[in-house]
């Protein structure tokens, strides 16, 4: 009776209970995987266009002790943009070019 049975299904056998999860636990692993390196290469799409952005602003140029002073406002300053609604890079009321003095007294 049972040869009857696996011989009219054509296909791979059943799987255990213990199969099935362990199969849907790599599965979850992948898609974990999959994200994670999603998130890992947006992350480097963004601080590419972060540092393409300065370079074009002429930023680049700013004092690293400057930049270190102003991190914090600018922090704050763009945390508080992004709770709000997201605007475009050109409409987020950025300077075109901003000196040493400028960062260190915003």
């Amino acid at each position: 009776m049972s040869e009857a049975k696996s011989s009219g299904k054509a296909g791979r056998p059943s799987r255990s209970l213990d199969e099935e999860i362990a199969a849907a636990a790599a599965k979850l692993q992948a898609l974990r995987d999959r994200k994670k390196e999603e998130e890992r290469r947006e992350r480097e799409r963004n601080q590419k266009a972060i540092l393409a952005l300065i370079k074009d602003e002429g930023l680049d140029e700013v004092s690293a002790d400057a930049w270190k002073s102003a991190v914090p406002k600018l922090r704050k300053l763009l945390l508080a943009e992004d709770k709000q609604e997201p605007q475009a890079p050109a409409q987020a009321g950025f300077a075109p070019a901003a000196t040493d003095q400028t960062l260190v007294n915003a």
